[in-house]
């Protein structure tokens, strides 16, 4: 009985997904802060993407020395209030990760 081949998705040109942003905690963190490009918490981000601090801290820390993202300490009265925000860089990253993710999974819009 004959096999039928099924047709094998082109591999993919130029480089592989960056390592950067493919891991899923930062992967998770940079689609939040492309939706909504406003500053965002420290804390709403560890409960919306229900991480611990430490790993979360870790995660913006990668991003940050990327460029990819800006974090911002400051103080709401003596309290202290770290907020994140992506930057140009960020996006345009993230977006080419996004348009090597749909070359390499077929029928990805």
């Amino acid at each position: 009985m004959a096999r039928s081949k099924a047709p094998r998705p082109a591999p993919p040109v130029g480089e592989p997904l960056s390592p950067l942003i493919h891991g899923r905690v930062r992967l998770m963190l940079l689609s939040r802060l492309v939706a909504v490009p406003a500053a965002h918490a420290f804390t709403d981000l560890r409960a919306a993407l229900r991480v611990t601090d430490g790993v979360l801290s870790v995660n913006l820390t990668k991003l940050e020395q990327a460029g990819l993202v800006r974090v911002e300490k400051t103080f709401e009265g003596r309290r202290p209030r770290t907020l994140v925000r992506i930057t140009e860089a960020g996006v345009a990253q993230y977006r080419q990760y996004v348009e090597d993710l749909r070359k390499i999974v077929a029928g990805l819009t």
